[in-house]
């Protein structure tokens, strides 16, 4: 029972589009389920992002963004397995909270914790930010595709855009040229050569590399001008700082010009942090036995910059989020559901 009213959940979310900067539709409905179930609903908006609060003077919060990147699957079921854009990346974890919502309300149970609805989390993070002006929860749980694992700990990151310059030859004669393709990865592998990209994590290993690279060839010719995208995934101890110290004489020996788009520390939450303790106990009764590390910039590092204490956690699976592909077992946002109940009751016993 619970798993296809798990999937009907979902798929009522998946069928609604809502691409960073579009989520006015599902906004609505979210917030006409949340009232048939007599949940007072707050709306935050500074006039382009939309939050949706429940219990808002709650000292623990559970926050799910639900804009997705633009539809690149259409939603469809083979049983259990539900496919489509943000099935994975976040709307299951959405409907692990609706439906938790929902058993609560039949069961007669107490809403504990706080549970917010953000935009723009694909985009720019607005409206976590958004919220974390109004709000400064304790704790919260920041819903992700972690495949059911309690995240206590986060990648810091570094994002960069550059231009690589070269000299123009004719493609027949690269001893006349510099090819800037290949000095673009001259440079990534001195990169890669760096002390702290060659590090071991408990959770993950750092990593840099390459995401987008666009080289101008209008005709055969040794190219002369790339401009790309770097990525670095730090870990949770890796000063931002520190790494950027090394990276800039790198960068200044090889581009034109770069910028720095994108750079937060990490972080690692103590075992003995009330929120781990907290997430421990509802893992002990829900069959939930892993901890590990989140790897891509969510919406914890906007809560953990302005003082709330923040693990993340969620059905899906990251490494298939935002793919032609992604999708989702409904069993596990019935799991993600139970999990987020228990520790709703766990905490307002105050165990």
């Amino acid at each position: 029972m619970k798993t296809e009213r798990a999937k009907e959940i979902l798929l009522q979310l998946l069928k609604i589009p809502s691409p960073s900067g579009e989520e006015d539709r599902i906004m609505l409905h979210i917030m006409e389920f949340l009232h048939k179930l007599d949940y007072d609903v707050h709306i935050e908006s500074d006039g382009q992002i939309i939050d949706l609060v429940v219990n808002p003077e709650a000292e623990l919060f559970y926050e799910v963004h639900i804009d997705t990147i633009p539809i690149r699957a259409e939603p469809f079921v083979r049983g259990n397995i539900v496919y489509g854009t943000g099935a994975s990346d976040i709307k299951g974890g959405a409907a692990a909270i609706l439906l938790m919502l929902e058993n609560l309300r039949r069961e007669g149970k107490e809403l504990n914790v706080g549970i917010v609805f953000v935009s723009d989390e694909e985009h720019g993070g607005r409206g976590s930010a958004l919220f974390m002006e109004r709000y400064k929860p304790k704790m919260a749980v920041v819903l992700e595709p972690t495949d059911l694992e309690v995240h206590v700990a986060h990648a810091g990151n570094i994002e960069a855009y550059f231009e690589v310059d070269g000299k123009e030859a004719h493609g027949a004669c690269p001893e006349s040229g510099i090819n800037a393709i290949e000095e673009t990865y001259k440079m990534l592998e001195e990169m890669k050569k760096l002390e702290p990209f060659n590090a071991k994590g408990k959770y993950f290993d750092p990593h840099i590399g390459i995401q987008e690279l666009v080289c101008d060839n209008p005709v055969y010719l040794i190219p002369a001008l790339c401009r790309g995208r770097l990525e670095a995934r730090l870990l949770p101890d890796q000063e931002v700082e520190d790494i950027l110290d090394l990276l800039d004489p790198i960068f200044d020996e090889y581009t034109l010009k770069y910028e720095y788009t994108e750079i937060w520390d990490g972080y690692e939450l103590e075992p003995d942090e009330e929120i781990v303790q907290l997430a421990k106990k509802a893992m002990d009764v829900t069959d939930i036995d892993e901890f590990g590390g989140m790897r891509s910039w969510t919406d914890a590092i906007n809560f953990m910059y302005n003082g709330t204490r923040t693990i993340v956690f969620g059905p899906g699976n990251l490494d298939i989020s935002h793919t032609k592909n992604e999708h989702i077992d409904v069993r596990d946002v019935v799991t993600a559901s139970e999990f987020l109940k228990a520790l709703n009751e766990i905490y307002g016993k105050g165990e």
